[in-house]
Formats: structure tokens, sequence, C-alpha cells
């Protein structure tokens, strides 16, 4: 195996996930067979980047395919709708920017770029999104992005919102990125924060495995990693944490658990937990508003 950021750089094992729990997780809770994915694997592995902070799965072979995805969208309502990213990115559009969006769906956020007066392009892999977008008279490309070169021109933003999560060649992607933007274009992304939300509260999350999910981000490591490929951070924010999450939060995790990956979010346990209830309420405004990133990152990088 080797690193997908850079096959010369370290990388240090961190964790371990049953292939069979995974498969029954998805059986359970979207009737969905994912067992093609992981055929001859009994572990799933987690490994993270010493230099840019990044975490992958692995093996790389148990990633999802089209196949995948259109069953996930026939059994999972409102896979692709209006997500708070896609208001702060639409802040960036510009009028006749060319704007590619990869994994356009049902091209909700297509039809906010047009609204902007963009030129816009979706790639979309699931035909029955495709060609319900072209219904509509967007420019949507049935195309895996890996595939596209230069035909489609270049752009002035690469725009993905939790998509690179799932793709485990990292620096395929943004040498790619690189090639298809303009001098100083930009590439907009969201991704599930998981550092440490997800992963230390609900590590065998089903939709943040395999073969969903191929990657786990966090500040640090988007910041690192668009550095590595000659990209600056322009911008990286999180979501505001509800208050359903913040008790999720403390109410599935053991203050040992937490105080083990991080020892704020132990301390802020322990501290709600203590206090009266009726005080409860301003506590998790207050943890939600200074204190605790929420469940996504909204990020953009600049091409130096």
């Amino acid at each position: 195996m080797y690193n997908p950021i850079n096959r010369e750089y370290k990388f240090d094992c961190e964790d371990s996930f049953s292939v069979k729990r995974i498969i029954d997780q998805y059986k359970s809770q979207f009737n969905q067979d994912v067992g093609k994915y992981f055929e001859g694997v009994d572990s799933v592995k987690v490994y993270k980047c010493t230099k840019t902070k990044y975490r992958f799965y692995y093996p790389f072979s148990v990633i999802g395919d089209g196949e995948f995805y259109q069953d996930l969208s026939s059994n999972k309502n409102n896979y692709y709708h209006s997500r708070w990213e896609h208001k702060v990115a639409l802040k960036y559009a510009k009028k006749h920017e060319k704007w590619l969006e990869i994994g356009s769906g049902n091209s909700y956020f297509l039809k906010q770029l047009a609204k902007k007066q963009t030129i816009s392009t979706g790639l979309e892999l699931n035909q029955v999104e495709a060609d319900d977008g072209i219904s509509h008279g967007l420019n949507v490309v049935k195309k895996d992005f890996f595939s596209v070169n230069r035909e489609l021109g270049r752009f002035d933003v690469i725009a993905l919102f939790q998509v690179l999560e799932h793709m485990w060649d990292i620096a395929l992607f943004f040498k790619k990125a690189s090639e298809l933007l303009e001098t100083n274009g930009k590439i907009i992304f969201s991704v599930p924060n998981s550092n440490p939300y997800l992963y230390v509260s609900d590590k065998y999350h089903t939709l943040n495995l395999p073969p969903h999910h191929m990657g786990l981000w966090d500040k640090k490591s988007v910041k690192l990693v668009g550095e590595e490929f000659g990209f600056k951070l322009i911008e990286c924010q999180t979501e505001r944490l509800s208050d359903e999450e913040l008790i999720k939060l403390f109410e599935s995790s053991n203050i040992k658990n937490l105080l083990k990956f991080n020892v704020k979010y132990g301390l802020l346990k322990i501290l709600y937990n203590l206090s009266p209830l009726k005080l409860r309420p301003r506590l998790s405004a207050l943890f939600r508003n200074r204190f605790l990133e929420g469940r996504n990152l909204f990020v953009v990088l600049e091409k130096k």
C-alpha cells in the first residue's frame, strides 16, 4: 500500500473496522447489500499521513461505484438537497464565471448558479439525475471527473459538496483540478468534519465508512493537503453544531473516550452534566457558538 497524498510520505495505522459490522449496518439501515465491495477483506484500516494529517481508509478497493450511489439515493430520501454550504458558496459566484460542479446530483446547486448568471457545467454519474438536469436546460455531463480533459475548457471555480471524502486518489484529484483551473482559480468544497465530532462520537457512523467514504478531513488536513498541491487556504469554516447534535454527542460518548481524543470535549461534557437542567439550554448555546465544531467543513482553496 502507499500514501494517497504522496507515495514517499510516511503514514501510521490509527484504527480498524470490522467489515462484517459495516455490511450488517448498510443492510439494516438502508436495505443495501454492499458485500461485493469487500470481497476478500475482513477489516478496513484507517491510516494517517504524518506530514499532512490526512486520514484515509484502506484498502482502496472498497470504494463505491455508480451502482452503489444509485442504490443509496433510492434508499435514502433527500440524498442531495439544499445545504448550508451551498449558501456560503454562492457568495463567491460571479456573473460569467465558469464553474464546474463535480457530483451535481439533482442539479440543485446548478440551478442556484444559473440565477447568478454563471456559466456552469455539472458532472453526474447517476443517469437518472443527469437526464433530469438536462431536461431543465442545464449543462450536465455524465462523465467521471478523472476522465475530463480540456474538452470542457478551463474553469474559474471547481465546486464539489460532500464529494471529496468519497475519493481515494487525492493526489490525482488535486493535480487534475489544477490542470482544469484558470490562474488563481478556486476549489470550493465541503466535507464532513471528521475530527473530532464524527470520528469520536460515532466512529461506526454508517455513511462515514466505506464504500461510501474513503477519507477523513479536518481543518488542519484541508490546509496542509491544499498546500501540498499548490493551493493556499482562503476560507475554512465549520457548520454550526445543532442542539440535537450536541445532546447526541454528549449522550453517546463516554467521558473517558472524549478526554482521550479531545480534552476540551470531555471537560465540556463534565460541566454540562454537573449543571442544573434549567441552565443546560444556555450552556448548549454557549458551547455551540464558542467551543464546538459542527459536522461539516466549508473550504475555499486558491491556486497559487
